[in-house]
């Protein structure tokens, strides 16, 4: 669009965009000023909800006169372009502003008072915005709030004289239950569907309030829903916990904001407009007392002298306050770290390790240009420029430096993999023992624990195994588990701690035991996470072990971000001490902490994308689609022209279209849910995909979905004649076909207690391949073939085994001829891409399954999708696969652990 010419306004640089449109810089050539252009994506336009709001959007904030409400200019359509004229605003949205401590306290309240005087005249004006969040808040170069947006707003007018009734809709209508805003920062009435009012805003606006306060949202889980379950049902923590000398009377505001019943919250935006603009005028004026969070025994005793500092300005708010009250005592926070970026590259610098004194720093880096990983060391204490410990075409990683500093142990992938030593100083690095991972050197230097195994989780479990530092005979700890991995010593060097499950269990603890061998007992990590980082709750690796109250570093992922968590063991019975505590705040992946024993962790922060690719049958890799969102799960149409695919690049997951020929691309289903699993019919003409738990259908040209199934689990695949989707049933013992046309559900294969995670039909409809995993060895998959006679139940004796279990295979899809099945396998350690040939007639393998292609690069691998279901595999005409692949980057930090 830039250069072009849209009626008299010429396009000079794209701004941003969002679901609806894309905002671009123009010049009005009329008035030769400069004004922002929203233009309508096209597939919007042919949306009437999406249109409407689009127009409801220049009705509602040109209805409106105030400085901190964007002026529309005006609206309307040329060369099939819709689009809507507003003043352009020189700044940035707060969303950018806002850091990992939040924002000065002053900012803070001199914002704040702007929002709400912005937001109380549209209240009074009958309109509530119902999408308050900090990328709707602009703040202009000259420090003024201007709110954008108003694309979700409603009209309304207050039934009867009580304060306290529901607004009722004037226009425009919406359907009733749906969910419409930005999920974070959503009340619990808009969460749940249900009308909203004014009311809904200041729910809002306090969820952005507490963000600017404390730097983190009140409400965040992994996933849509447990945000939207977290709003309903969890009460955010205090923002007294999390912001240093916060004033009392804003974290009582703050708290009567975020009641999840609309009668219970302050009522008018009025209201908290001079309950702010007091609050500034006494921070101006220096006369506004802090609070430093005090000991639970004493801070009881502290709220009279704070409730001292309220005055006449702070009216109705003040007094709602203060009729409850204040909130229970808790936990002194954790201070948000200050950290030092350690290194500056471009590429991936990632799995640091600090030497105990605190002086040297190991980790693995590809800066050398040579396409692999090398261990670099550098010197902290010093500076100086890093130095290349090793240069091997292999990949050499997970480094460990002595106690005494002289040596770096790390794992090396040349000659089949294993544990090398080498001088920290240069020189050549030395076999320790083969086939070991991540070595880490006991607290005397006299040991080295390792594991063996296969990254992906795949047989052979692993095993970890502790021998003298200088070689000789490894010796087995934890012989007792199916799986046990990622040993840590404790700081005296009597314990380790692993990740591991026990044999006839598949649930995964951290484990303690003598370093000398003996019984290990289970922290119990899994049960004192609940409900704090997610990870816990499936196999969250521990890093590193702090001597001081026995803490255990470890990296938890939670939405879209990773950080830094400490857990406390009980000395003796090794039982997870109270809940998880965060130590850092990143919107990156920020793992593998490393600590010295003056408090010095270092750690990387990396960036990861996940983006669709090609493989030809010469073996040629092409990039399909390149942005910062996440891109996943192909499928593609029989004659490789219209590629489907979820994407989360507008914010949440949905379908999108690519047509492979022009390059053009579509969102075909786009809601506030997850909209994944795509799969489009051969002939290109209809796709399927998943809203759990709900199968839908559209068009590949657009228009309405269609709900096909309420209760199935995913859509896996259209049988060739385009009647039938293939599906798992809910518990995964089996799986099943649902008829397009009439709904019925018929039943093709159950076994419990086996579990099914995938099934594809040959071309020819004949045939069927599918994965089983089995409950009592969880980590032995097999991939099957089985003759598919029409909708009838199959006993195991006529299942055809196509792979032996002995790697993590997956993903398993027929060749465009139906002779042959291409596989994701790390059954060499690494994730690739592998083939099996098969017998034309019985489909019984024809040799060994081998690899086609291989994905060792440690920046752009499969490796890095750690959630299998975001890999997906499609094969176009001539065998052209078509797949997701991780590529991740990143560089190495520094932080200080809090006494």
């Amino acid at each position: 669009m830039t250069g072009k010419t849209i009626a008299h306004y010429q396009i000079q640089e794209k701004l941003g965009e969002g679901g609806m449109g894309v905002v671009y810089r123009a010049l009005d050539t009329h008035l030769d000023r400069p004004v922002a252009i929203k233009v309508l994506r096209a597939e919007a336009v042919a949306n009437l909800e999406r249109k409407k709001r689009f127009v409801q959007e220049a009705k509602a904030a040109s209805a409106l006169n105030h400085p901190g409400i964007v002026t529309i200019h005006d609206i309307s359509a040329a060369d099939g372009i819709d689009y809507m004229v507003m003043e352009f605003i020189a700044g940035k949205p707060l969303d950018r502003l806002i850091n990992r401590r939040g924002l000065p306290l002053a900012e803070t309240l001199d914002y704040a008072a702007q929002m709400a005087d912005a937001l109380a005249t549209a209240h009074a004006a009958g309109i509530v915005h119902r999408d308050i969040k900090p990328g709707n808040l602009m703040v202009t170069d000259a420090g003024r709030i201007k709110v954008l947006d108003f694309g979700l707003a409603k009209l309304t007018e207050t039934a009867g004289s009580d304060d306290l009734a529901p607004t009722i809709d004037d226009a425009p209508r919406t359907e009733e239950g749906a969910i419409l805003g930005t999920v974070a920062y959503m009340s619990p009435e808009q969460a749940e569907g249900k009308p909203v009012d004014a009311r809904s805003d200041i729910f809002s606006f306090g969820s952005v309030l507490y963000e600017m306060t404390t730097g983190r949202r009140p409400f965040q889980g992994e996933t849509r829903m447990s945000t939207l379950t977290a709003i309903l049902r969890e009460d955010p923590k205090p923002a007294g916990e999390l912001a240093e000398d916060l004033p009392r009377e804003l974290e009582r505001i703050l708290t009567y904001c975020l009641r999840k019943d609309p009668r219970r919250r302050i009522q008018h935006m009025d209201d908290l407009k001079i309950a702010l603009e007091g609050l500034k005028e006494e921070s101006d004026s220096g006369k506004l007392t802090r609070v430093t969070p005090a000991p639970a025994g004493s801070r009881r005793l502290l709220w009279p002298a704070v409730a001292g500092i309220a005055v006449a300005a702070l009216v109705a708010v003040a007094w709602w306050v203060r009729r409850t009250p204040p909130p229970a005592p808790a936990p002194a926070p954790v201070k948000a770290p200050v950290l030092t970026r350690l290194t500056s590259d471009s590429g991936l610098n990632t799995e640091p390790a600090v030497s105990p004194d605190g002086k040297m720093l190991a980790y693995a880096s590809d800066r050398s240009g040579d396409g692999n990983l090398d261990v670099w060391v550098q010197h902290l204490a010093a500076g100086g420029a890093p130095v290349r410990l090793t240069r091997d075409a292999a990949d050499e990683r997970e480094p460990d430096i002595s106690p005494d500093g002289g040596r770096v142990a790390f794992r090396s992938e040349r000659e089949g993999g294993g544990v090398y030593v080498a001088p920290t100083l240069g020189g050549e690095p030395r076999l320790l023992v083969p086939h070991g991972r991540r070595p880490r050197f006991s607290p005397d230097g006299s040991q080295i624990a390792y594991w063996v195994g296969t990254t992906g989780g795949s047989a052979p479990a692993g095993r970890i195994y502790v021998m003298a530092s200088t070689g000789g005979q490894p010796r087995q700890l934890f012989p007792e588990f199916t799986d046990a991995r990622y040993p840590v010593w404790s700081p005296d060097g009597k314990h380790l701690l692993c990740l591991g499950v026990q044999r006839g269990s598949r649930m995964y603890d951290w484990w303690v035991g003598p370093s000398e061998g003996g019984a290990a007992v289970g922290a119990g990590v899994r049960e004192a996470g609940r409900g704090q980082a997610q990870q816990f709750f499936f196999q969250t690796v521990p890093s590193a072990w702090v001597a001081k109250g026995n803490r255990i570093l470890f990296s938890a992922q939670s939405g879209d971000s990773a950080n830094l968590w400490q857990l406390s063991l009980t000395p003796g019975t090794w039982k997870a001490a109270g809940v998880p505590q965060r130590l850092t705040f990143g919107t990156g992946l920020e793992v593998d902490p490393s600590v010295s024993s003056d408090g010095k962790v270092v750690f990387s922060s990396d960036v990861f994308t996940t983006d669709l690719w090609s493989l030809t049958s010469s073996g040629e890799r092409k990039r399909i689609t390149q942005d910062a969102a996440i891109d996943h799960r192909p499928s593609v149409s029989a004659d490789g022209r219209k590629l489907a695919f979820s994407s989360n690049r507008a914010g949440n997951f949905d379908v999108w279209l690519k047509d492979l020929e022009t390059g053009k691309e579509t969102t075909l289903a786009s809601t506030p849910e997850q909209e994944t699993f795509p799969v489009i019919l051969r002939d290109g003409s209809r796709v399927a995909y998943l809203v759990r738990p709900a199968i839908y259908v559209v068009s590949a040209a657009g228009g309405v979905p269609e709900k096909l199934c309420d209760d199935c689990r995913r859509p896996d695949d259209w049988s060739s004649d385009g009647s039938r989707i293939f599906h798992l049933v809910r518990d995964l013992t089996g799986f099943g076909s649902l008829n397009v046309e009439t709904r019925q559900k018929t039943a093709i294969l159950r076994n419990p207690p086996l579990e099914f995670t995938t099934v594809h039909p040959s071309p020819d409809g004949r045939w069927l391949t599918f994965r089983v995993q089995y409950p009592d060895k969880p980590l032995t998959r097999k991939l099957f073939v089985v003759a598919y006679r029409g909708d009838v139940l199959h006993e195991e004796k006529d299942w055809i085994a196509v792979t032996d279990g002995k790697g993590l295979d997956r993903e398993p899809r027929w060749s465009s001829d139906g002779n042959s099945i291409f596989i994701l396998s790390d059954r060499d350690g690494f994730r690739c891409i592998w083939v099996q040939r098969l017998d034309p007639a019985t489909k019984r393998p024809a040799g060994p399954l081998t690899p086609l292609h291989h994905f060792h690069d440690p920046r752009l691998n499969f490796m890095h999708i750690e959630n299998t279901g975001l890999i997906g595999l499609a094969v176009a005409p001539g065998n052209k696969l078509i797949f997701a692949l991780g590529e991740r980057t990143g560089n190495v930090w520094m932080t200080r652990l809090e006494e």
